[in-house]
């Protein structure tokens, strides 16, 4: 937390150097300070290189919110904002619908003109409070910007400060007050900002209804971002940040608010829609991680088409990387080339567009509809809930090196509340898992063998077993070659969604290399050879009605236990779990190691 009995640590954290009782920072682009003095609990800001203070309240201890505006100052002056451009606690006075006050922080252009104005808030409940507030009425910041028509940018701010970790993190949501000419051109009679002229309702009724009170999280502070450019650079996945232990609670929260305001009762059919955003922030964060491309890119700059097209795009790749599954997906580029490159044959032209059309209509389903999908006024609502989901997530490093708890409890408490476990499924309880594979003889199997032992879970279901040993492998092998380990890996899985559920989970724990098949196992696997896997472990179905007659005659065949069963009760033989179990034996390899549960 930021206040008086953490300002020291945070000082010096941020780069202040002590002298006696005042810190002080320097900034050599402009060659200035700003000085902090302890003992008379002042702060000094650079007046002497033109940044103006209209009320001198800001710069004393009296409250917390003063070191959240101290500290967003540093961070303009460390990026290049000249501090003759900065103005700290403008007056803005009562009248045509606008609220009285003083703001925060206003920033201007190199003209002149107001370019953003930023408001302060501590960290935690003043912060939230004003966001609501935001989104309720405009709060604040909508009041100064109808006085201050040519802002262009708000800015909600605050720093939250770690003094175990010694580490603070600023967080802002960053509204652009820039029509978007070509997204106001689909819409029939829409309220432009342009329109909104002194009136703060107006203004506050082009964000909601609009842009659909549309803010971006990314544009102002980052590293790669350049003063005065807001929102016109990349973003990049080492501007992600890494999940926490509170971060998990707060996004439970937050998906949890999502389906409560906007009705939305079906809470597998939103995990499914949830487990496919997972799937695309994570091929964006592998293939584009110099230029993210899963993050609303504010609506000065972007428009709801583009981006679920750009959702759409990066789960087709995940789908065939990563479940070797084709996705229709028709891109814009190929209706554009299918006109060019056959101009001057009409016929050919008409037949590409009509297979491309055959294509959307018969082979694709709406990969991101937490709403059912038939018209327009339908996918507008479908993309607020959409858009609030990809905002909640589009900060957060969802790939790394290494393990990361956090991400991996993020990811089961959605698991436990949007899957139901269909006929034959009982899901392994993760104690129990963890129980399964501590009993196995990991050191003998992981330590003795000369090559890389390989490892499945033929009935994976959402991976817990492969996850279990994966870490749990880690105290036996040279972690140099931990992905290769994790690799030998494969979990197979009947159904479809779990699939992907497998490998998603697989990312979260930090074990991105285990192999996931959507295959049934009881059948033909092309891509494994039987008698080679060291170890087995699984929880595999039980007790399934029916379940021969979704095997060919061949594949029946392959086992011994048909010899057991007339034809006559293919449609009512329920012993499946038998039938894994010899699927095991064909599995293994001499010396192999077997860990089920029936």
């Amino acid at each position: 937390m930021l206040n008086k009995n953490t300002l020291d640590c945070f000082l010096a954290d941020m780069g202040f150097v002590k002298r006696k009782n005042i810190y002080e920072k320097y900034f050599e682009t402009f060659d200035c300070f700003i000085r902090v003095n302890m003992e008379t609990e002042t702060i000094e800001y650079p007046e002497d290189k033109g940044l103006t203070i209209c009320r001198y309240t800001t710069c004393n201890f009296e409250k917390d919110e003063n070191f959240v505006e101290l500290d967003c100052v540093c961070r303009l002056l460390q990026k290049g904002y000249n501090p003759a451009h900065i103005t700290l606690e403008p007056k803005f006075k009562v009248g045509h619908g606008a609220s009285g006050g003083w703001a925060d922080v206003m920033v201007s252009d190199n003209n002149g003109k107001t370019l953003m104005i930023i408001e302060c808030k501590t960290a935690g409940d003043e912060y939230e409070h004003e966001w609501k507030k935001m989104q309720y009425d405009g709060g604040q910041l909508f009041s100064y910007a109808q006085q201050k028509r040519a802002a262009k940018y708000l800015c909600l701010y605050t720093t939250e400060y770690d003094e175990k970790k010694r580490i603070a993190v600023y967080l802002n949501k960053i509204v652009s007050l820039i029509d978007n000419v070509e997204y106001l051109k689909t819409l029939k009679n829409p309220k432009a900002y342009s329109d909104a002229a002194d009136d703060v309702r107006q203004l506050y009724e082009a964000w909601t209804e609009t842009y659909r009170q549309s803010y971006d999280t990314f544009g102002i502070f980052e590293d790669n971002i350049e003063p005065y450019q807001i929102g016109k650079s990349k973003k990049r996945t080492g501007d992600l940040k890494v999940l926490g232990k509170d971060d998990v609670r707060s996004k439970y929260n937050d998906f949890a608010t999502i389906l409560r305001q906007h009705n939305i009762a079906g809470h597998e059919n939103a995990f499914d829609k949830l487990v496919n955003l997972f799937l695309a922030k994570i091929v964006d964060e592998s293939i584009n991680s110099e230029d993210l491309q899963f993050y609303w890119k504010g609506i000065a700059f972007d428009d709801y088409y583009s981006l679920q097209d750009r959702i759409q795009k990066l789960y087709k790749t995940g789908m065939e990387k990563f479940l070797g599954e084709k996705v229709t997906y028709i891109d814009n580029a190929e209706i554009k080339s299918a006109f060019r490159l056959f101009k001057n044959d009409p016929d050919a032209t008409q037949n590409t567009i009509l297979d491309y059309f055959r294509q959307l209509k018969f082979f694709t389903n709406n990969d991101f509809a937490f709403l059912d999908v038939h018209n327009e006024t339908l996918f507008f609502q479908n993309m607020e809930v959409l858009l609030k989901v990809i905002q909640m997530l589009q900060d957060w490093r969802m790939t790394s090196g290494e393990e990361n708890q956090f991400l991996g409890d993020l990811f089961e408490g959605f698991l436990d509340d949007g899957v139901k476990q269909s006929e034959g499924q009982f899901f392994t309880p993760i104690p129990i898992a963890k129980f399964i594979v501590s009993s196995l003889p990991l050191e003998e199997i992981n330590g003795n063998l000369q090559k890389i032992p390989k490892v499945i879970d033929y009935a994976c279901g959402a991976g817990h077993f492969l996850n279990e040993y994966a870490i749990q492998i880690k105290k036996y092998i040279d972690m140099q070659k931990y992905q290769e380990y994790c690799a030998n890996m494969v979990g197979v899985e009947k159904e479809y969604r779990l699939s992907k559920v497998a490998k998603v989970s697989a990312f979260m724990y930090g074990q991105d290399s285990i192999q996931i098949q959507y295959a049934d196992t009881l059948a033909d696997l092309p891509k494994m050879e039987e008698g080679t896997f060291d170890v087995l472990i699984s929880n595999p179905p039980y007790s399934v009605k029916g379940f021969l007659e979704t095997l060919t005659s061949e594949d029946r065949m392959k086992y011994s236990l048909m010899r057991c069963i007339d034809a006559k009760s293919y449609s009512t033989n329920n012993a499946v779990e038998a039938f894994f179990m010899e699927k095991a034996e064909h599995l293994l390899a001499p010396g192999g190691v077997m860990a089920l549960i029936f």
